[in-house]
């Protein structure tokens, strides 16, 4: 037997060695695929779950947008409902104070032709004690002077 010299064992080694290296590199190269397919898969599942979260959010806000929309309508329905009774109790309001206004004008109305009447009737009697005074003045005269006249 013959010993393998230097050289052979360093073929030796590198053939061992490059086997180990390829079986290196080939196990890299699965690891690297497997972790590509991974990524590749957990990206698939990011943007998937990603879309379920639009989906959903999407979804949330178009039931808020309606329940928004619906009390919206509420509200709306309320003002006018609110509204149309303020009117009718303006209009209440005003009419009663058009009826006050009328019947204190009739009353005013009434009283200044009382006061006119009984001014009418002032004016009356003093003209009459006027003439009264003005004939017992006349009187008084004629009587003055007959007494005062030789008999």
């Amino acid at each position: 037997m013959t010993q393998p010299s230097g050289n052979d064992l360093d073929a030796v080694r590198r053939i061992l060695v490059g086997a180990d290296v390829a079986r290196l590199d080939q196990a890299l190269e699965e690891m690297k695929t497997a972790a590509g397919a991974r990524a590749s898969e957990l990206d698939g599942r990011t943007a998937a779950g990603l879309q379920e979260l639009e989906r959903r959010m999407q979804q949330r806000l178009d039931e808020v947008a309606q329940r928004v929309t619906t009390q919206l309508e509420e509200l709306s329905r309320r003002q006018q409902a609110h509204a149309e009774k303020v009117t009718q109790l303006l209009d209440q309001v005003m009419a009663e104070l058009s009826r006050r206004t009328d019947l204190l004008q009739a009353e005013t109305r009434a009283g200044l032709e009382e006061l006119k009447g009984k001014l009418a009737d002032v004016d009356r009697r003093k003209l009459n004690a006027a003439d009264f005074g003005g004939t017992l003045a006349m009187l008084g005269q004629r009587f003055a002077a007959e007494s005062e006249a030789p008999k």
